[in-house]
């Protein structure tokens, strides 16, 4: 806490402080250029053999492969970059846990005016999207304030802020790793680019969640069972 910036104020209150209660996280990382020119070229090479089985799929709107890319050998060093990164996260917030895994893992390519409604995604603690190729104008993710009755009272701003802004966008490149809470809505407006825009999305899960963490977090005081 300080004194108080208005100068009328300042014979009146000794402090003054702004709180911020429950904020919502979103985490961002950088891939150093040589590891995601590694992580890229393994997916490309990927994408580029699915197309080849694929001579009937037309380049427009959005692709999206199946969601077990987690499982192939040829992409173990982004998922395994995507765990650890998040079990620093977990680690950061203090979070206890035993195990964490990837539970589905998929590549989207979105072509020219594709877009990506506002969604979550359930049964997940942690979501995330790694950005393999983000061309300008195709480069930003957006994440809409969680708070259902912050637009109750929505008064005119000379200048939005994160603090303020019900949705918030967030600029990306290529090797740009973004982490979130998995029920945070989020969405990816339309690639005014003339190239395509390649993520690979992906959800977390606490390994071991129904023996580690679904049991009561107290103790009773009547010992009854063994």
């Amino acid at each position: 806490m300080g004194a108080p910036a208005v100068p009328e104020l300042e014979d009146k209150l000794a402090e003054h402080a702004a709180i911020p209660l429950f904020p919502t996280l979103v985490w961002a990382s950088q891939l150093r250029p040589e590891v995601s020119s590694r992580v890229n070229e393994a997916l490309f090479r990927k994408l580029d053999q699915a197309r080849q089985g694929q001579p009937a799929l037309k380049p427009t709107g959005k692709w999206q492969t199946d969601q077990r890319l987690h499982r192939l050998p040829e992409l173990a060093e982004l998922c395994d970059i995507v765990v650890a990164t998040a079990r620093h996260v977990l680690d950061q917030e203090k979070i206890r846990y035993a195990g964490l895994e990837i539970t589905g893992c998929w590549a989207n390519v979105g072509f020219p005016g594709s877009r990506h409604r506002t969604h979550a995604h359930p049964n997940n603690y942690l979501s995330g999207v790694y950005y393999a190729k983000g061309p300008a104008g195709g480069n930003t993710i957006n994440f809409l304030d969680p708070r259902p009755q912050a637009a109750a009272m929505v008064p005119p701003s000379e200048q939005m802020t994160p603090l303020t802004a019900q949705r918030v966008t967030i600029d990306v490149r290529p090797g740009t790793l973004i982490l979130f809470p998995a029920w945070l809505n989020h969405s990816v407006n339309p690639n005014r680019a003339r190239e395509e825009r390649v993520s690979v999305a992906f959800n977390l899960m606490f390994a071991r969640f129904m023996e580690d963490m679904s049991p009561p977090m107290w103790e009773g005081n009547l010992p009854v069972s063994d």
